[in-house]
């Protein structure tokens, strides 16, 4: 494990420049452009508990090739969660693990930058690839006699990306239609799918019932403030903002439950323009969310930035102005979060009036504040 809050960072965090030759030493045994070395990842490697792979273009739909480390699961795949407190609301819900700490899109304030510290490259994700593990686990998940119909699975939407490496491990095509099948999901629980990719040509011609396509989406201009980019080019390494939305109608229109998630709200300058642009253009193209879920700039963290600079990914070109610890998580002012959240909700409300529109980790003083207290969040049934 990294190191628990409060301790001091660990030295020894190697990171290979872009186009170095890799030496003859353990240290320097990198394959990756930006793979990065600490103690624990070369201790991984040299007893070949983890493995590493290169997937290209047409595997992840990033513009480069993406490398990672696999390994397997040993664990119990289907982690409980529950993310809130006394102050803070959040639903229970179960995901699978199917990686660990940050998926690889590299975004500069990822809360999962704060979950292993030095045990995992933002760059270079570990995923899990003995998948006959995960999808017994879930077969026996779907047939647990306390099982009930409002009990959500997600495909690593809490720790991952759940469809950046469908083509590697292939989930949603094995578990998709699991979650159909009234025989192996006798209680009709729902498959939760939460994503910044545009991958959803896995899904064709999938059944779809009880699965659930969430996108992870924002105003491009705000996307490219935090999301990830390559240190060598600072390009984003997610996909533009209308690919994800082409992806979003894509599922749509193939039947599935699409969900959005506008999150984490930022408020630079002429910001309200930016949100009232991109749903009135959404509206216009013909999108259909059935729920849109509003988060504002927060961190589990005081240090993410620390972290950050400490993996040498690039700064984000935002920052919020204050943050103070409110329930489980360090926000923006409540004040502040209510007026974001008013407005971008009335805009919601304008162009969108057939989604629910909800808050994603919030303290019940600003929900009641902001008129959006029902808990019917991204990742609830």
């Amino acid at each position: 494990m990294g190191a628990m809050q409060g301790e001091p960072i660990p030295d020894g965090l190697f990171v290979h420049p872009p186009g170095r030759a890799v030496g003859d030493s353990q240290r320097d045994r990198t394959a990756g452009p930006f793979a990065a070395r600490t103690s624990y990842i070369i201790e991984k490697l040299l007893s070949g508990q983890w493995r590493e792979a290169r997937l290209s273009p047409a595997d992840t739909g990033l513009t480069r090739d993406l490398w990672v480390f696999l390994a397997s699961r040993r664990s119990n795949p289907i982690v409980r969660a529950r993310r809130g407190d006394c102050q803070t609301i959040c639903p229970l819900y179960w995901d699978l693990a199917i990686g660990s700490g940050p998926c690889g899109l590299g975004c500069r304030a990822c809360y999962l930058l704060g979950t292993f510290r030095s045990t995992r490259d933002p760059l270079q994700p570990l995923v899990y690839d003995n998948v006959a593990l995960f999808w017994e686990a879930v077969r026996r998940w779907l047939i647990h006699p306390r099982r009930c119909s409002h009990h959500t699975l997600g495909l690593g939407a809490d720790r991952c990306d759940s469809l950046l490496f469908e083509e590697l491990v292939g989930h949603a095509r094995q578990l998709v239609p699991m979650f159909a099948d009234p025989v192996r999901n006798p209680n009709g629980c729902k498959l939760f799918l939460l994503t910044k990719s545009t991958n959803v040509h896995h899904l064709g011609g999938l059944p779809t019932s009880n699965a659930v396509i969430s996108f992870s989406l924002n105003p491009e201009r705000m996307a490219d403030l935090w999301e990830g980019k390559w240190p060598d080019t600072v390009e984003r390494i997610t996909p533009p903002i209308e690919r994800r939305l082409a992806a979003s109608l894509s599922a749509q229109r193939m039947g599935f439950e699409v969900r959005w998630r506008l999150d984490p709200i930022l408020t630079p300058c002429r910001w309200q323009r930016d949100y009232r642009e991109f749903l009135k253009r959404a509206a216009a193209e013909g999108h259909r969310p059935t729920r849109v879920t509003l988060g504002t700039y927060r961190q589990t963290l005081p240090q993410l930035d620390r972290w950050r600079r400490r993996w040498a990914l690039p700064a984000p070109e935002w920052h919020a102005p204050r943050l103070a610890r409110d329930g489980t998580h360090w926000h923006i002012p409540p004040g502040d979060r209510v007026a974001t959240y008013r407005h971008v909700a009335s805009l919601c409300a304008e162009f969108l009036p057939h989604a629910t529109v909800a808050l994603c980790k919030e303290t019940g003083g600003v929900r009641r504040g902001a008129g959006l207290c029902a808990p019917l969040c991204n990742c609830t049934a």
